[in-house]
């Protein structure tokens, strides 16, 4: 019994160590799939940090890229632009009734007829920037503005207006009258401002106060202006996409003014594209100025002798203003 008791002993001494054994290998085993584990969560964190600084460093790439060739396209749309404005210069006829052409900008506040006319300017008289727009901030337009630039051979007279109307459609005949003035020795040709995105009522009545101001053929001298100034849209919709898609009284009044139409950008961060966009509306205002055989628009309503009166007027109002501002600054 004795020798009975001792093999047991020692069996169960020996399956004890064996357990032993077997649980210290599970446990390394154990330690050897977490340091397994961890290598690889290490190695996939290493190669997803990787992947993302190669996806950055891509992504400047991507950016120096598109402002070199932004860069690179607003200095051909400049040369381009310059060729046209030499090749008009040579075909454009002499005959000093066919240099000047007049253009009365016409719009609610806030379409941005300054900020455009300004552009035109600028580009008309072939003043390339390709770091920015050249255009500065502008103020609300108060009083009936004259600016003359010289372009394609062409004496061009721009005349930016306030609103010439009230919310019910009342004409503001001292504004109506001093419009036509600067604008002398026409109108050629009326430029409908309007804001890409917006469209209201009171635009849409516009082109009824334009004829019951100017006379019912004022829409067969109409060209319509499409501003757009979004900065937040990286890429500007396109003029003819946008009116495609218009609502019906958009598109109607397009089809009242011959379906003339023209977009301009005039914001900084796409400000390569407006030497094409100017150079088409100078080339749009000098067809419609053509198809009328270089006439200006016939103003029944008041007379040359009568515009002419006012016009010497505003000039001598302009010289009192300067001269009161040349004594404050003396003083």
């Amino acid at each position: 019994m004795l020798a009975e008791a001792k093999r047991r002993c020692t069996e169960d001494s020996a399956m004890k160590l064996l357990k032993q054994k077997v649980e210290e290998a599970e446990n390394k085993e154990q330690e050897f799939k977490e340091f397994v584990r961890m290598q690889e969560n290490r190695r996939t964190k290493e190669t997803e940090e990787l992947k993302a600084k190669h996806a950055e460093e891509r992504k400047k790439e991507a950016a120096e890229r598109r402002k070199y060739e932004e860069k690179r396209e607003g200095l051909l749309e400049a040369v381009i632009s310059h060729k046209a404005s030499l090749q008009l210069q040579m075909t454009t006829p002499r005959d000093d009734e066919t240099k000047a052409a007049s253009v009365i900008l016409l719009g609610l506040s806030g379409s941005g007829k300054s900020s455009a006319l300004n552009l035109i300017l600028s580009r008309a008289g072939n003043q390339y920037s390709l770091n920015g727009s050249t255009h500065e901030p502008t103020h609300p337009t108060l009083s009936c503005e004259k600016k003359v630039v010289f372009a394609a051979d062409r004496r061009l007279i721009l005349v930016d207006t306030p609103e010439l109307w009230d919310e019910d459609g009342v004409e503001n005949l001292a504004l109506v009258k001093d419009c036509l003035a600067l604008a002398l020795p026409g109108p050629h040709v009326f430029l409908l401002v309007l804001q890409v995105g917006r469209f209201t009522q009171g635009e849409h009545s516009m082109l009824g106060y334009m004829q019951k101001t100017f006379g019912r053929e004022v829409a067969e001298h109409s060209i319509i202006l499409f501003i757009h100034s979004d900065e937040n849209q990286s890429k500007p919709q396109r003029v003819d996409d946008y009116v495609a898609e218009a609502h019906t009284t958009l598109q109607d009044l397009i089809r009242k003014c011959g379906s003339r139409f023209h977009g301009l950008n005039i914001t900084n961060k796409r400000s390569a594209l407006s030497y094409p966009q100017v150079r088409d509306l100078l080339l749009g205002i000098n067809k419609l100025v053509a198809s009328h055989g270089g006439r200006p628009f016939l103003m029944k309503r008041f007379s040359p002798q009568e515009l002419q009166e006012r016009n010497k007027v505003i000039a001598e109002k302009k010289e009192d203003m300067l001269e009161m501002n040349h004594l404050l600054r003396g003083e």
